[in-house]
Parts: structure tokens; sequence; C-alpha cells
């Protein structure tokens, strides 16, 4: 029986948000907890970005306004993915937007949040990621199998190329998959670029999405 990936420790996590008022809030409301501490903040894309680099080590989440000057949030998440897949990334969002919402699980997030949400919502949002979690509404995501039903058709899989797919739609990362296959985390990144290219996607949630749809897993 499946179970979530534990988490050791606090929650670390990034904020980034253009808006002061509205980026201390969000500080201010993580400080007020026990199980989450917060590591940095931007006040664009770049910065967000950087927030993944830090000496300290990687976040575990970042919050990321999905309007950020320079690089926004799109673009912030989508290189995150690449270069820190281990992170979660939370979007922000003034507007429940369903095209750009889409856009952000494209790109990577693993997470939507209205800034107009209460406290416990966006604490247990983060939470949940933290924990390995996809949290978005079920429409966004048939909206987005639909999109690449007729790629996914057709495409054979080895067992263990299966067995990456089922654990990417639990939401492990590669450190988890890798423990749970018993394997290097270099050999778990070998496996996802193959799937990639079988599926012709460039994301995981793009590789679940396409996957489910078809049929490919359940």
């Amino acid at each position: 029986m499946s179970k979530d990936p534990i988490k050791v420790g606090p929650i670390r996590v990034g904020v980034a948000e253009d808006h002061p008022i509205a980026r201390r809030g969000l500080i201010q409301l993580f400080e007020s907890t026990d199980d989450i501490v917060v590591m940095g903040e931007a006040v664009d894309g770049e910065t967000a970005i950087g927030l993944a680099d830090s000496a300290s080590g990687e976040p575990d989440v970042i919050l990321i306004d999905v309007r950020m000057p320079g690089i926004d949030g799109i673009e912030a998440t989508r290189r995150l993915a690449v270069l820190h897949p281990d992170v979660g990334v939370v979007i922000l969002t003034a507007y429940d937007d369903p095209p750009s919402v889409t856009e952000a699980l494209r790109a990577g997030a693993k997470a939507f949040v209205l800034k107009s949400a209460e406290g416990e919502e966006i604490l247990e949002t983060v939470r949940m990621v933290a924990r390995g979690h996809v949290v978005f509404d079920s429409s966004v995501w048939s909206a987005l199998a639909q999109e690449g039903e007729d790629e996914a058709n057709g495409v054979q899989l080895s067992p263990r190329e299966r067995e990456v797919l089922l654990l990417l739609s639990r939401g492990l990362g590669n450190r988890e998959i890798g423990e749970e296959l018993g394997v290097s985390i270099e050999t778990v990144k070998t496996h996802i670029e193959r799937l990639y290219k079988r599926l012709g996607v460039t994301s995981r949630t793009d590789a679940v999405a396409k996957s489910l749809r078809a049929g490919i897993i359940e």
C-alpha cells in the first residue's frame, strides 16, 4: 500500500511575490506555524529561481506569483522544474483563470492558490505539496489530458518505465522514486528523460496527464 513521502523537520518555504504587503502577509502566515519556516523571499522571477540555489539547500516549496517582473511566474516554474525538480512550486494568482492554471500545471507547478484564499487553505496546500501531492482541480487535469490524448496513443513503455510513471503520478520526486525502486537518482533521471522522449512531452505533468488519458496508467 502506497504512502506519502515522510517529511522530516520543518517545511522549508520560499516566497516570491513582488507586492510588499502581500509578501509580508504570506511570510507572517508561515511564521505563525510550528512546522513551516521561511528560508527566503524574492521580488521577481529571476530571484525566485535563485531561492532554490541557496547555500543552505533547496526549499521544499516555493510560492510564486504568476505575474512577476522580468521572468513571470510560469517561466520561473518551468525553469525550476528542470533545474530543481524536487522543489514543489505553488502558483499564486489573483484570479481563477483556467487557461493560466492549466499553463502553470503544464510548466510543472504542483498546486495553485488564490491570493484571496483563507490562510488555512494556503497552509494546507503547502503541507500537501511538501508531502509530494499535486493539488489541482480535476477539471484542470481533464483539460490537460484531453490535449495530449492523441500523442500518447500507441506508446510502448518498458515495465520499469511504467513503474517510474506510476510513481510520478503519485507526485514523488526523484529522490523518493529512487528509494522506492532501489536505484540512484541519476538512474531515475535517465528513465524520466526516456519517458519524455517516448511520450513527446517536456514535463512530469504532461507525461502523467497524457498517460492517464491514453490508459497507459490508471
